[in-house]
């Protein structure tokens, strides 16, 4: 019974955040999407057979930067910075 009294607790909290969150949700949502099309497209590569032989010689791949990159990026630095704001602004209720 425990588990259930906590998982209901749990959820209402989730609920409560998504409600008045919901710029946030529509944003991951947005961010999901286009980094999962992007796994889908990036995962379809086929390499010609001629060039399974350059292979050996070839240098290592190099990281590369994506737009999807910056969406998580900002995505994460933005929710960040909103919970930073709001325990400072707790902290502050707190001492007053």
């Amino acid at each position: 019974m425990g588990f259930k009294d906590s998982h209901k607790k749990r959820a209402a909290g989730v609920q409560s955040f998504l409600s008045s969150n919901k710029l946030f949700v529509v944003i991951a949502l947005v961010a999901a999407i286009i980094i999962g099309t992007g796994l889908i497209k990036g995962n379809t590569v086929e390499v010609p057979a001629s060039e399974t032989e350059q292979t050996e010689e070839a240098s290592p791949p190099q990281w590369r930067f994506y737009p999807s990159d910056l969406v998580v990026l900002l995505v994460g630095g933005g929710f960040c910075t909103v919970m930073i704001i709001r325990e400072r602004k707790k902290a502050k209720e707190g001492l007053d």
